[in-house]
């Protein structure tokens, strides 16, 4: 089959509100509704792909990064899903990676609070389980914890496999810390309802945990798409190795720094604060463990029953 592209063709599983000249809709679950698209740069003979899915978009065999274009030229193949389609043009036949009308990723210098989730034991857990077990589990479980993400207000950074790092401007979003912890103990919370139910189990037999860490600090951002962005920096590198040890050795599954311990103390019902040695740092690290919110003060925004 050949479909014709007059200046856009959006693909997906309902493409709503296209005409349809500009649409191909393709029936099957495992892709989006609206899951990429195709641009034509008239004034400069070029043409582009857009990621915009959920399960993502190959381009010859590559994974592309959701909303950011990439160049295409003939003979590019595309694949969403099991379908494989090939770009055919006599005119947009070169590629430029410098597209004077494609938008540059912004970097700024922020203060953030950071929240990273680690799964205690992932690497036996992923060892000894099925690996379309452990995705089809996985992605039930991130599911989950970005549906809480999305109520407290946070931006994704990444998953990165056995972890999920999610970040809050200071700045820029009121209550920010109190945005955050209510965020890892609600999400503490979901993962203690939802493990049991997963079929991932840890070295002993028992269902899956996190341990979570809160920290704030100054960071680098790179802003790649309108719920997620790349944050670099020292304090990510802290919140990723005091998320490794939440949750183990007696400690509560959620630690927090002093900065943003400070931030909202009084809001809290903390455990005993404990100077910790963090790997590839010289000095120790205080940290608090996050019980609960004290019953007297208001949750965040939308924060919850978890």
């Amino acid at each position: 089959m050949t479909v014709p592209i007059f200046d856009q063709l959006f693909v997906g599983r309902e493409c709503a509100g296209i005409s349809e000249h500009r649409r191909l809709v393709l029936s099957d679950k495992h892709i989006s509704r609206n899951h990429f698209e195709i641009r034509l740069i008239a004034d400069l003979d070029h043409a582009v792909v857009i990621d915009t899915s959920t399960n993502g978009t190959f381009l010859n065999g590559m994974p592309l990064a959701r909303t950011v274009a990439a160049p295409i030229a003939p003979g590019d193949r595309i694949t969403v899903g099991d379908i494989a389609m090939t770009f055919h043009s006599d005119r947009f036949t070169t590629k430029n990676h410098n597209l004077p009308t494609l938008t540059q990723a912004e970097i700024s210098q922020t203060d953030m609070v950071m929240v990273v989730g680690d799964i205690v034991s992932y690497s036996t857990i992923s060892e000894v389980t099925d690996s379309r077990v452990l995705a089809e589990n996985m992605s039930t479980l991130w599911s989950r914890l970005d549906e809480i993400l999305g109520a407290h207000h946070g931006t994704l950074s990444h998953y990165a496999g056995d972890a999920i790092y999610a970040v809050w401007n200071v700045q820029t979003q009121a209550g920010a810390h109190a945005l955050a912890v209510d965020f890892a103990l609600a999400a503490h919370r979901a993962v203690t309802v939802l493990g049991p139910s997963l079929a991932l189990r840890d070295p002993r037999g028992g269902p899956i945990r996190m341990g979570w860490s809160v920290v704030q600090g100054s960071a680098a951002q790179t802003s790649m798409a309108r719920a997620q962005a790349t944050v670099l920096g020292d304090s990510t590198n802290l919140a990723f190795r005091l998320a490794s040890i939440a949750g183990r050795d007696g400690r509560a599954a959620v630690v927090v720094t002093g900065r943003v311990h400070d931030a909202v103390a009084a809001h809290y019902l903390w455990g005993v604060p404990e100077d910790v040695t963090v790997k590839g740092r010289q000095s120790r690290e205080t940290i608090y463990p996050a019980i609960s919110r004290l019953p007297t003060t208001p949750a965040s925004p939308a924060s919850p029953a978890g």
